[in-house]
């Protein structure tokens, strides 16, 4: 992960995956893929053997992340319906933070405390009206 570049490199079985560069636009805005460009630039400098390289076979593919407004996860028990928990809008910090938010539903469920104070998180934060 070269923090330069603000993005992550995975070899997979189907080659390199480079991935990072937030882009903020609107759900139905087309792709900007200069990101796609400044990532391959940032790899070229992470590995330089790739600059050497001719003709190669470049996928593009771009995801929506799901954030919220004010950065931090939703966790917490549905008004509507108390069987429903929510775990969701970790954004670009999902996978490092995502298991402790699976411990936190888990506690939830189970009527464990909680480790902290969650109710930063909590759905209700949001007045969209019902949810």
């Amino acid at each position: 992960m070269p923090s330069d570049g603000k993005m992550a490199n995975t070899p997979t079985t189907q080659g390199l995956r480079l991935s990072g560069q937030v882009e903020l636009a609107s759900v139905d805005a087309p792709p900007n893929w200069r990101r796609v460009d400044i990532l391959l630039e940032h790899a070229r400098k992470t590995y330089p053997a790739l600059a050497k390289l001719k003709d190669i076979e470049i996928d593009r593919w771009m995801g929506h992340r799901p954030s919220t407004p004010d950065g931090l996860p939703v966790i917490g028990r549905s008004s509507r319906s108390p069987d429903v928990f929510y775990a969701f809008g970790h954004g670009h910090v999902g996978f490092a933070s995502g298991p402790i938010t699976g411990s936190i539903v888990a506690q939830q469920i189970t009527g464990n405390d909680q480790p902290f104070n969650i109710r930063p998180y909590s759905p209700r934060r949001f007045r969209w009206g019902r949810y």
